[in-house]
């Protein structure tokens, strides 16, 4: 059976991608470290933007906004090239990508809150309670909260909420740190 083909065409998705089982993705702060710099260099090299990301310890996800083709080449570029360190930095052979990536369509403003929402909302499955703590999110840095994360450009999930700057990032914050029971699928 051939395999399904990868998505090619423009636009944002939602990214994730697991490691080997039951290998971490991502062992210790390092290796984390490592990762972002390779997204960083990614998004310089590829046609694409990072518009959120999220470390987690057997996987990742990332929001991109990814020009034509472009989205099978930048994966490809990312996995290998972290892959190929942290294989090497752990004295290790073979896949430390369980599976081929993820990527699911996003195809209205609605839909890009909710995937934002999950993806800064991934380390609440007992690493932290709140998103803007997790130090390998691209979150707390769009909000203000944190340096880093040059790279990420969260303008189209600002815009969405419209006014100056600073009410866009108040508006994200209640949208995105809102408890489960107060969540409204889209802003106000």
């Amino acid at each position: 059976m051939p395999r399904k083909q990868r998505p090619t065409a423009a636009g944002l998705y939602h990214v994730s991608c697991s490691s080997s089982t039951p290998d971490p993705f991502f062992r210790d702060g390092f290796d984390r470290i490592s990762f972002v710099s390779k997204l960083a260099r990614t998004s310089e090299l590829e046609d694409w933007t990072c518009v959120a990301v999220c470390l987690m310890t057997t996987h990742y996800h990332l929001i991109v906004d990814a020009g034509h083709a472009a989205l099978p080449s930048a994966m490809k570029r990312l996995n290998w090239a972290y892959a190929l360190e942290f294989n090497g930095r752990h004295g290790r052979r073979g896949h430390v990508v369980g599976r081929k990536f993820s990527a699911v369509w996003i195809e209205d403003e609605e839909q890009l809150l909710t995937a934002y929402r999950y993806v800064v909302h991934n380390p609440r499955a007992g690493i932290c309670r709140r998103p803007q703590e997790w130090p390998w999110s691209s979150y707390a840095a769009t909000v203000g909260l944190a340096e880093g994360y040059g790279f990420v450009d969260s303008s189209i999930v600002l815009a969405s909420f419209g006014g100056s700057p600073e009410i866009a990032v108040e508006r994200l914050r209640g949208f995105a740190e809102a408890p489960a029971e107060r969540r409204r699928a889209v802003p106000p």
